[in-house]
Formats: C-alpha cells, sequence, structure tokens
C-alpha cells in the first residue's frame, strides 16, 4: 500500500538530515542539546524526506539527549528518565471517571525489584501520577539532556490525568508512569534491564488491577516495556492504537456475523495520513463498521499493516482488500470517507510516498 503521510519538501535540505555519519550526527546533536536548541531540531524533522530519514533524526535526538549512543565518559553516572506505557482497558455501564494516580507505587516499585529488573541501577523512583500523552509529549529535548546530567537543572511536575469514561462500554485509554533510575552511563540502563516484560507484565497487570478496582467498573491495566521519555509518545500511541483496534475488530466481527455474515475487510490509505479499515457485508450496503489508525511519522507502515492483517487473520476474515492508491480523507459529501472494495482502486489524490 502506498504510504499517505507527508514528509518534509523532498530536497532534504537541512544540514542535519544530510550528515551520513552516525557519530557526526550524534556530536552534533549533543551540542544542540547543550545550548538549548529544540528550535533548529524541529526544524530539522520538518525537513526529513522520508519516515527511514525522520526515524534515523529522532533515534539519534533520543541517543543524545539519554546520554547514550556515543563515547561514554569513564565512571560518569547518569540519570535516565524513563516512561512506562500503560494501555488501560476499561467497562462500564454508566459515566464513570478514575483518579489519576495509583494509590499504593511503592508496591509498584517494589514489583520490579522483586522480579530482577532493575540491574545495576542505584537509585530507582517511580512517580505516582498517571501522565497523558499530551504530558509526556511536552517535555523537550534538551530539558531531557539537562535533567540526565545535572543534579541541579530545574525540574517540573508532570501532573497526573483522571481517565474519565463519558460513554458505556468498552474503552482503551493511554497513560504513563514517569520515573528515573540512577546507573553508571557505560552500564544497561532499566530501560534494558526491564525490557523482558513477560517477567513482570502479569504481576504487574495483577498489582495495578487491585489498586484500580471500583465497583461498576472493569479495568485491565496492560503495560508495555519502558522506554526513555523521547521515544514513549509513539510507543504508547501505537500500543493503544493496536489494543483499540483488536477490540473493534473482535466486537464488531461478532455483531456482522451475528446479523448478515462473513464481512469483507478493506484497508485504505487516506491525506489525512490516516489507514483506515472497514467491515462490510455485500448483504447490507447500509451496514459498515470503521475504524481510522492515524499514522505518526515514526510509525513503520509495513508493521502497522501486519498487526491490522493478523487481527483480521485470527478473526478468520477471509476477504481482505487493500487500497492501492491515496484516496481522500472526505468523501464528496464532506463526510470521512471509509473505502469499500470498489474503492480501492481508486485515483491517487497527489500525496507524495
Amino acid at each position: 500500500m502506498p504510504d499517505p503521510r507527508r514528509y518534509g519538501d523532498g530536497s532534504a535540505s537541512h544540514p542535519l538530515v544530510q550528515i551520513a555519519d552516525p557519530a557526526a550526527l550524534h556530536r552534533q546533536l549533543d551540542s544542540l542539546l547543550n545550548h538549548g536548541d529544540d528550535a533548529e531540531i524541529a526544524r530539522a524533522l520538518r525537513a526529513a524526506p522520508s519516515q527511514a530519514s525522520y526515524a534515523k533524526l529522532w533515534r539519534t535526538v533520543c541517543d543524545a539527549a539519554n546520554h547514550s549512543g556515543g563515547a561514554p565518559a569513564q565512571g560518569a553516572v547518569v540519570a535516565r528518565v524513563f516512561a512506562l506505557p500503560l494501555v488501560i482497558i476499561t467497562g462500564s455501564r454508566r459515566p464513570a471517571s478514575l483518579a489519576g494516580v495509583v494509590p499504593d507505587i511503592a508496591a509498584i516499585a517494589d514489583l520490579f525489584k522483586q522480579h530482577g529488573a532493575l540491574g545495576p541501577a542505584r537509585n530507582f523512583g517511580l512517580g505516582n501520577a498517571l501522565c497523558s500523552l499530551e504530558t509526556v509529549e511536552s517535555v523537550r529535548p534538551d530539558e531531557l539532556y539537562a535533567w540526565t546530567r545535572d543534579p541541579g537543572a530545574p525540574r517540573r511536575e508532570l501532573p497526573p490525568s483522571a481517565i474519565e469514561i463519558a460513554q458505556p462500554g468498552e474503552h482503551v485509554h493511554l497513560r504513563y508512569l514517569v520515573g528515573a533510575a540512577i546507573a553508571p552511563v557505560a552500564e544497561p540502563s532499566f530501560v534494558e534491564t526491564a525490557s523482558n516484560i513477560g517477567v513482570w507484565g502479569m504481576p504487574l497487570t495483577r498489582a495495578l488491577a487491585a489498586q484500580f478496582a471500583r465497583p461498576n467498573i472493569e479495568v485491565l491495566p496492560l503495560a508495555r516495556p519502558p522506554v526513555d521519555l523521547l521515544r514513549a509518545g509513539q510507543a504508547g500511541r501505537y500500543a493503544q492504537l493496536e489494543t483499540a483496534f483488536n477490540l473493534f475488530a473482535s466486537n464488531a466481527v461478532r455483531r456482522l456475523r451475528g446479523g448478515t455474515g462473513d464481512p469483507d475487510a478493506v484497508i485504505s490509505a487516506h491525506d489525512d495520513g490516516d489507514i483506515r479499515v472497514s467491515l462490510n457485508t455485500p448483504f447490507d450496503d447500509a451496514t459498515i463498521e470503521c475504524f481510522r489508525w492515524p499514522l505518526h511519522p515514526l510509525d513503520d507502515l509495513a508493521g502497522v499493516l501486519s498487526s491490522i492483517a493478523g487481527m483480521l487473520a485470527d478473526c478468520r476474515i477471509t476477504s481482505v482488500h487493500y487500497s492501492q492508491s491515496v484516496l481522500p480523507a472526505l468523501n464528496p459529501h464532506g463526510q470521512i470517507w471509509f473505502a469499500r472494495e470498489r474503492d480501492t482502486n481508486k485515483p491517487s489524490t497527489g500525496a507524495r510516498h
């Protein structure tokens, strides 16, 4: 399928984009971060001409900010800030609200110690605030660079965000637990030592579910592996969308099979950067179930499509059609366009692929 996203101006004109040597790029970004020049880094990201170029630059920004990927100073000790994405599935028959804090965060922190996930960390701290995606993404690369290196650098609170359940039914929410671990720069970070979620994932889910328990509300918190704070936004967003799509597909297929029979699936790309999935049946043109997956600049399109196709296969959907070009975001009536099989060969709208 074509990639509907637009990157840069196609010329790769920014000097940072043109640096081919990884070590040289790391040094240049380290200098910019040291001088607090986030604006120049933002300009370079906007100029990146492709997903691969954007991802390479952002990966190096993250490494430089977190004091990794370069030549480590002998004996240096650093504080690395991380975020633990939590995909929280709720089920309720009426509107409800969950507080944006973990009641007993000490028990959660101890859980990582019990399962050997701390590695060489000398000090480990985990905040009790459930932070939103917007809060996590508000942290600038130069802020993280300073926090990593300078104990006296100005800190700021990352506020909690309550989980509001406005409508009955099942919903997928995204929150983060943010923390920091101090360790020698040459040793593995907590992000690395806790990467095996199979060791601590289920105990953490049980512990958080017990703390979040409320009458008449089902709460299932699913943790993803910890990531450094700058990478956390995209990682959490992807996990939330993947979980939401899986929930959508299983419920929608059940409804359609119960009404009109096995549905056809159409996966289409749209010029607002969406991948959209439509489930419909040839026996009832008015019945259609739809899902939107907005692509982030860092998302791997092949990975997104593989996840969608895998879930459809698990649901035993055998008729799957892919758009061969980028479709408009809106149909001729000004409504959000969810494609059917007849739309999969529409002409391209001109988006750069």
